[in-house]
């Protein structure tokens, strides 16, 4: 199976698609997966293979592509072709990139089958092509791939029960959403999907891949939103009395070998020697934050679930300004 990802996150994607790889077959071909596959036997990303059909990468787009070798139940190996496109303008090069990855594949493992998938998440509508066309006198090529739009989706058909990688694509769906780009909005539907998905029950090394995805799909700019999140997480931790999620973010981050640093806006320091990046927060800065919330337009009833205190409490706030 090839998994091919031009993106601008491509560390970001290149991991997730690995660690839930499984889950990510269920997501998007779950029917040949459950019918088909030997989930038994290990997938084996080969980098080497791909490295030799891609030679060169077009300036200005990076590539996190993959080759995985999936076995088959009747013990064959089968090569899937799967781009996973999510770069944010209109490329009119990738369906031809999309069949010069296929042709070239084939070429090499003529008796090995492809599959061809393209997701895309970028924010451009209508822009889903599904086919390379190429024509020339009486000569002439259709090549056609499957694809998936996330922008095109509803929130409700993006959930598969019992299937981790939802919470993938729900936040990926809500990253597109142009109300759900402030920091202040970040803050309500990453915190709300982050407690759906601790309280989904899945084991703690799933959770901790997702929630890096989740963390870092759209970035957060207010240093201040970025601590309340934070804390946030760690109330969520608490609540759940799993392992220390702010922890399992900061394990994500150096498990995928990057060493620029923990994520902004941590501030170290520990509970009971588990968790790291403990947020040290005032009363009073508790309170600022909560009034900046609702000056940028936050509802009392959501601003009182976030932060975890009373609708009375925040009234009261107000009322003190």
């Amino acid at each position: 199976m090839i998994v091919q990802i031009v993106i601008s996150k491509d560390l970001l994607w290149k991991s997730i698609i690995e660690d839930l790889f499984d889950d990510f077959l269920l997501y998007f071909f779950d029917t040949w997966a459950k019918n088909e596959v030997d989930f038994s036997k290990k997938f084996e990303f080969l980098e080497t293979e791909l490295a030799k059909i891609h030679k060169k990468t077009k300036k200005g787009v990076q590539t996190a592509d993959k080759l995985v070798k999936v076995y088959l139940k009747n013990g064959k190996a089968k090569y899937i072709l799967i781009h996973i496109e999510v770069q944010g303008y209109e490329d009119k090069h990738f369906p031809k990139r999309m069949f010069t990855t296929f042709y070239r594949l084939f070429d090499k493992n003529p008796k090995i089958d492809i599959m061809a998938f393209a997701l895309y998440t970028d924010e451009i509508k209508h822009y889903q092509p599904t086919q390379f066309v190429y024509k020339y006198e009486k000569t002439s090529i259709i090549y056609q791939f499957d694809t998936f739009k996330v922008l095109d989706k509803k929130l409700d058909d993006l959930y598969v029960e019992g299937n981790i990688f939802s919470y993938v694509m729900i936040a990926i769906w809500k990253s597109l959403q142009k109300n759900s780009k402030s920091d202040i909005s970040q803050l309500e539907w990453k915190t709300n999907l982050i407690k759906d998905l601790v309280e989904a029950g899945y084991n703690e090394d799933k959770i901790q891949k997702v929630l890096y995805f989740i963390y870092n799909c759209i970035e957060l700019k207010d240093k201040n939103i970025i601590q309340q999140l934070d804390s946030n997480i760690n109330t969520i931790n608490k609540q759940q009395k799993s392992m220390g999620i702010v922890e399992l973010v900061n394990n994500a981050y150096f498990t995928e070998g990057q060493t620029k640093g923990k994520i902004e806006g941590k501030i170290e320091g520990k509970i009971e020697g588990k968790i790291e990046g403990k947020i040290e927060g005032k009363i009073e800065e508790k309170n600022d934050n909560i009034l900046r919330c609702i000056s940028k337009g936050m509802k009392i009833e959501e601003a009182s679930s976030i932060f975890d205190v009373s609708i009375q409490y925040i009234e009261n706030l107000i009322n003190k300004k």
